[in-house]
């Protein structure tokens, strides 16, 4: 397992406990719909990321890679949405479970290189979905004026503080493309 892969495993966990903070602090004023958009978003993009990660790993071995995405995608997804509701907790399960077999599938199917840029998507996808607990928050009180600019001051600063930390985790894939494990073509 590289640096990189160390960086994606490291930034999902985190992804799952921001989640379970956000779930606690947000539940109560989210309706049933957007518990669900919240669940099959997060549920989806972890288990994509999960299934890839598990391909880059267990290179032609796609039935293991696929088998441990699904157990991983489910209990990672399972983890981000547990305390929304059990609804919600079945949707996201689903989805992750979906995601990481998907997810699984494509890494059979591209190269390590193309692997390691959908990775790096995959993993902004999924810290990108806890923006929605503040936004479907802030949506829900709709008759609150925005008091001044500087409202926009903290959500650029987060966005700016998840960017730095994408980027330097990016960086730690430095090993060069002919070292890289063989996949099949398909």
């Amino acid at each position: 397992m590289s640096d990189f892969h160390v960086f994606i495993l490291v930034a999902l966990l985190l992804t799952v406990i921001s989640s379970f903070l956000l779930t606690r602090k947000f539940c109560d004023s989210l309706s049933h719909s957007q518990r669900m958009v919240i669940s099959m978003l997060s549920g989806t993009s972890v288990g994509l990321t999960v299934g890839l990660m598990a391909s880059t790993l267990m290179p032609g071995g796609l039935y293991l890679s696929t088998m441990t995405a699904i157990f991983a995608g489910a209990l990672f997804a399972a983890g981000c949405t547990g305390k929304l509701g059990t609804v919600s907790l079945i949707e996201g399960l689903i989805a992750g479970l979906m995601g990481g077999m998907m997810g699984a599938m494509l890494g059979e199917m591209i190269s390590y290189a193309e692997s390691i840029v959908f990775l790096k998507l995959f993993i902004t996808l999924s810290i990108s979905s806890l923006l929605l607990y503040p936004v479907f928050f802030h949506a829900s009180h709709r008759e609150e004026p925005i008091p001044s600019g500087k409202w926009l001051l903290k959500p650029f600063l987060v966005f700016v503080v998840a960017l730095v930390f994408l980027f330097g985790g990016s960086l730690l894939d430095a090993a060069p493309m002919n070292e890289q494990p063989f996949h099949q073509n398909h």
